[in-house]
């Protein structure tokens, strides 16, 4: 994951159809199946179906749809923790081929390619020990329609999928970076402006430190982070007390402060006025 502004990026956040004409394109040049995920091993998307015959088969049988899904979460694991790409067979005799999507030091995706034969020499019969003998017979129709993709092939395939879904995270990125961090902060103390906003919590959401947060309100605000919260609630109370006929002491605490006397101190300390002739004078 990424973390801008205080909001974690992930590709969960990447434009959909995007992703989707990335798999589809890649199909249509390798003939090769691939789904993307996020870091949190979310399917985004995949081409040209969710399972291949075979694999769909396999998943009609439950203790077999729960070996697949350990399989897979193993595979993830190993790529996770090794941040390499990692090709193996899985628990059917398939090869798949798993990739991470970094973003700098960042893994922020997956890419899962395969579902093929392993190699020639491998016939179902070899194959499918660990198979149900129930489902063989069936299964072994299906094998038959599996592409057997070189191993080079399938890296070099991998590898040129990882670019492609690297660039679309970046095209992501530019559109975020469009919106500042002082947009990105006032856009929170609005939404959040009844609730407390201390500095810690500041920090907390937007990961910064005591230090980063304070530099970056002097940077864009002109003041401490306390000074320009008390601003903000205040400016509220401004907007509150001429565009509405809600009780004082009720935008009082839309803007966040409980207490009504303490908030009518702080007001005609700031306006020289009571919150009541402020709306009084504004009406005339």
């Amino acid at each position: 994951m990424v973390i801008l502004y205080g909001e974690i990026i992930k590709m969960s956040k990447f434009d959909t159809q995007a992703l989707e004409q990335l798999v589809y394109d890649f199909y249509n040049l390798t003939n090769i199946k691939c789904c993307i995920y996020d870091s949190d091993e979310n399917e985004l998307c995949f081409y040209p179906t969710k399972y291949n015959n075979f694999c769909e088969i396999l998943h009609e049988d439950e203790k077999m749809a729960i070996r697949c899904k350990e399989c897979d979460h193993r595979a993830f694991s190993t790529c996770r923790n090794t941040r390499r790409q990692y090709m193996y067979t899985c628990h059917a005799g398939l090869k798949e081929c798993i990739s991470p999507i970094f973003h700098g030091n960042d893994i922020i995706g997956f890419i899962m390619i395969g579902q093929t034969k392993v190699n020639h020499d491998d016939s179902f019969s070899k194959m499918s020990k660990n198979l149900p003998e129930s489902l063989k017979r069936i299964l072994s129709t299906a094998y038959i329609e599996l592409p057997l993709i070189e191993d080079e092939k399938l890296i070099s395939a991998t590898h040129i999928l990882e670019i492609c879904a690297s660039h679309e995270f970046l095209k992501t990125l530019n559109l975020i970076y469009e919106y500042s961090i002082e947009q990105q902060i006032t856009k929170y103390l609005l939404e959040n402006i009844s609730k407390p906003l201390t500095v810690s919590h500041l920090c907390s959401k937007f990961h910064m430190s005591h230090y980063e947060i304070h530099n970056v309100f002097n940077e864009y605000f002109g003041c401490a982070p306390a000074k320009y919260i008390k601003k903000f609630r205040l400016d509220y109370a401004c907007t509150l007390l001429t565009t509405t006929n809600l009780p004082v002491n009720k935008i009082a605490v839309k803007c966040g402060i409980e207490d009504y006397n303490y908030f009518s101190k702080i007001f005609k300390s700031t306006y020289d006025i009571s919150p009541t002739v402020y709306r009084k004078n504004a009406k005339s």
